[in-house]
This record gives C-alpha cells, sequence and structure tokens, in this order.
C-alpha cells in the first residue's frame, strides 16, 4: 500500500531538518525524480515542493554570486542602516516575512513550507523623516539549536541586532512560542524581546489579549495592523532605543508633517539640524501642537523641549 501523501510530507520535513540549502535541495530533487503517477494531493504536493527548489536554486544562486564578489560572505552578517536594526526571531511557520512585507514593502517569498526563510530578508521601514531596518531572520528551531545549519549565523544576527521583535502565531499556543524563543534568546546571550507581535490576530483576539495581559511591561501588537498601526509600532521601537516621535511641519504650505525621531530631550534646534543644516542656522522660534505645549498653536523658543508627538512649524522670520 502507497505512502498516503499527508505521511510523505511528514517524512520529508523530518529527512528535511537541518539540512542546508544544498543538501535539502538533494533531498527534493530526488523525492521529485522518482515521484508517484497519482493525481490529486500528490500533485498539490508535487507543486509545494516545487515551489520550494525554486527557492532553494535562488538562495543557492545568491549565495554564489556573493562569493564570487569578494570571496567567502556571511550572509548573516547584516551592515546596519536607519536609525535601528530589528531583528524578527520567532519559531517556523509563524508569518515572520509577512510581517516584514506589511511594514517595508519587501517581496520575500511567503510560503507554508518550514524553514522557508533560509537566509536573511532586510528592508526599509520608512516613517518620512526616518528609517528603520527589518530583519527578517530564518527560524528558531522548536528544540535545540543546533538542529538548523544556520544556528552560528543566528546567533551573529541576534547578538548584532538593535533589538529583538519577537513574532508568534497566535492560532496556535502563543505563550509556548514564547517561552521557545526567550529559552533560545537566553541561551546565546541576546537581550530578551522589546516587542511581540501576533499574527492572525483577526482569527484569534482573545489569544492577543491574552498576550497583552501577560506582558504588560512590553509593547504587544496584533497583526494584520489597524489603521495607524505602523506609526504606533514605529514609536515603540523608538521609545526601546530612547527616542521620541514627533511631525515636522512647513508652516508655509501646511502639508502633512514628517515624522522625525529625536533622542529623548530634543529641542526645537535639535529638531532643526535634523531636518536641515540650513533651516537650524535660520530657525528664529516655533510654534507647537501637543503635551509640551501650553496650549495648542504656542509659540516656544529654540530651547523648548520636546514631548513624544508634538507638532511643531520652525519659523525663520
Amino acid at each position: 500500500m502507497p505512502m498516503s501523501h499527508k505521511d510523505l510530507w511528514i517524512k520529508i520535513k523530518r529527512e528535511s531538518k537541518g539540512k542546508s540549502p544544498a543538501e535539502e535541495l538533494r533531498l527534493l530533487d530526488g523525492y521529485l525524480s522518482d515521484w508517484p503517477e497519482y493525481k490529486g494531493p500528490y500533485q498539490e504536493l508535487r507543486k509545494k515542493l516545487e515551489r520550494r527548489v525554486a527557492e532553494l536554486q535562488r538562495v543557492s544562486s545568491v549565495l554564489a554570486s556573493r562569493s564570487s564578489q569578494g570571496g567567502h560572505v556571511d550572509p548573516f552578517s547584516v551592515k546596519k542602516r536607519g536609525l535601528a536594526e530589528v531583528a524578527l526571531v520567532g519559531l517556523p511557520n509563524v508569518g515572520k516575512t509577512s510581517v516584514l512585507a506589511a511594514l517595508t514593502g519587501s517581496d520575500a517569498a511567503i510560503a507554508d513550507y518550514p524553514y522557508t526563510t533560509l537566509t536573511p530578508n532586510i528592508g526599509m521601514f520608512n516613517m518620512g523623516g526616518f528609517e528603520l531596518e527589518i530583519v527578517d531572520l530564518p527560524a528558531f528551531p522548536e528544540d535545540s539549536l543546533d538542529e538548523v545549519h544556520y544556528a552560528a549565523g543566528l546567533r551573529e544576527a541576534c547578538l548584532n541586532a538593535t533589538l529583538l521583535c519577537a513574532v508568534v502565531n497566535l492560532a496556535g499556543d502563543s505563550e509556548l512560542q514564547l517561552d521557545a524563543l526567550q529559552r533560545h534568546v537566553s541561551d546565546i546571550g541576546a537581550d530578551c524581546p522589546a516587542l511581540i507581535v501576533g499574527t492572525k490576530a483577526d482569527e484569534a483576539p482573545e489569544a492577543l489579549e491574552s498576550l497583552r495581559a501577560k506582558f504588560t511591561s512590553i509593547p504587544v501588537f496584533g497583526f494584520p495592523l489597524p489603521d495607524g498601526g505602523e506609526r504606533v509600532v514605529a514609536e515603540a521601537i523608538c521609545r526601546a532605543v530612547g527616542r521620541i516621535v514627533v511631525d515636522a511641519r512647513d508652516p508655509a504650505t501646511k502639508e502633512d508633517p514628517l515624522a522625525y525621531a529625536l533622542p529623548e530631550g530634543s529641542t526645537i534646534h535639535d529638531l532643526a539640524e535634523q531636518i536641515h543644516k540650513e533651516l537650524a542656522g535660520r530657525a528664529r522660534r516655533a510654534r507647537v501642537w501637543g503635551e509640551s505645549a501650553s496650549f495648542d498653536g504656542q509659540e516656544v523658543g529654540l530651547d523648548h523641549v520636546l514631548s513624544p508627538g508634538d507638532t511643531v512649524e520652525i519659523l525663520t522670520r
């Protein structure tokens, strides 16, 4: 009696676990070359494996290209760009790549195959006046980190990131997922995640609220994000690295303001310098709406200290 397609899928996943891209590619090529002549679910599984083979070939091509351009290049050695480097960490198939795509517009491959991400996927989260680098790291295994071929690279990437963001699937047992992640992060000596994102929040709103009740000292976000959610996530990341987010608006045009991230305790002059050094030299005073103002539109001097969420119009005469 032939093996059922479900058992065959379990067997392939088990044999693929911990293999390098080249080893997994050889394994899958072997299965596909001797595929059973059955229709229905067997052919759907075949299509899934063919998509995986295409992704493995793409990764192998990228790594080979990088090596030919300058010797061995470690794909886990990510050059930091923007205000902060935020590494997305999670177990297999929790939706990290979907979170990356939503925040940055990245076109990285999204699939239901375990360990779809084999090397870091990188995108820039643009908030207008500043950017954050988001790095989608390959998955942590449920058990020992040494089960995956990229264990050393994963350690390096987590230790080098500005902060970690844990991603969990709310449709599963999110607390067990977080326990496994915290164990891995602790074992490699990295800081605990500064944020938590729960995917499939629309399917499991109760699980999201449960996480928020348990982790009161860490921002917890549900994904998909609601309208305006990207700004709230950016503000949380900035708080974690000691920055406040304020909005600067052109007093002449009154166009939509741009968001800027400043160190805590920054003044109007500091904001002007970040916008443009020429503006800092011409600035005379400002109008402020928000927490730091006594009333909306208050005129203040250049030494006025800003608060998170303030809107500012810098005046040059």
